[in-house]
């Protein structure tokens, strides 16, 4: 066990030097947004062409927009999107700095790979997205009673719901990553994981439901690699906790 730290009146900070730091690192961050933003601005129809490709085959190039600022507002949209995604490493790189003087040097260690691998595994996740989760999903909902009804899709609508699950199933897929780190904190244990499995079951369809759009098929679709990645995180604590005995 390492030694705590003590500190001494020197090596406190005031509240206000914290707020000024904290000020320092968001303003830097959402420097890094609106580069990101302006990068991929000239890239706005690619991306929404991008973006358009999980759709069938039969509606490719046929969504509408309904209102005179729509197709301005989704550009938009779609450019910040992009803009964040370019930004993720440099911003998760300012949370480090603005974390890295209140952690022990064994804690530091921690952090950094959990960093790289939070950027890693967000990726697949919206990888997973956009390549499996949306092209089955969309072939599923737009076909049902295709017979009797015809989809005419709004641009923003579209954009909206594809950027929700992008975006949430990056963030369900750093459940392992988390699980990993608290792990090695000391924090939780696999023993503790498969105790409250239930609950957990629970807990990710509620998850589920509030990440994805109101429709039970795509919160279906969201709980299941829920589910497996729960179970992996079990695995990685129990391997975790193996190396740390």
């Amino acid at each position: 066990m390492p030694e705590k730290k003590v500190l001494t009146p020197q090596d406190e900070l005031p509240v206000t030097e914290h707020i000024e730091e904290l000020r320092y690192r968001l303003f830097r961050a959402v420097a890094a947004i609106i580069i990101g933003f302006l990068i991929a601005w000239p890239f706005k129809k690619k991306l929404l062409l991008f973006l358009e490709r999980p759709l069938p085959e039969n509606l490719h190039g046929k969504l509408i927009f309904l209102s005179p600022p729509e197709a301005f507002f989704t550009a938009l949209k779609v450019s910040f999107f992009a803009g964040i995604l370019i930004a993720m490493p440099y911003v998760l790189y300012q949370l480090w700095k603005f974390i890295e003087p209140g952690l022990y040097e064994h804690e530091k260690k921690f952090i950094l790979p959990f960093m790289f691998f939070s950027v890693m595994f967000f990726f697949a996740g919206a990888a997973f997205a956009y390549f499996v989760i949306l092209p089955f999903g969309l072939r599923f909902l737009l076909g049902f009673m295709g017979d009797l009804l015809t989809p005419q899709i709004t641009v923003g609508s579209y954009i909206s719901f594809v950027i929700q699950m992008i975006l949430a199933f990056g963030l369900v897929f750093l459940l392992p990553v988390i699980v990993w780190l608290l792990s090695k904190l000391g924090v939780i244990n696999y023993r503790m994981l498969e105790k409250n499995r239930k609950f957990a079951v629970l807990i990710i369809f509620i998850v589920a439901a509030i990440l994805t759009p109101p429709d039970v098929f795509s919160q279906i679709m969201m709980a299941l690699p829920l589910l497996a990645l729960y179970e992996l995180s079990i695995w990685v604590a129990k391997v975790t906790g193996k190396r740390e005995q």
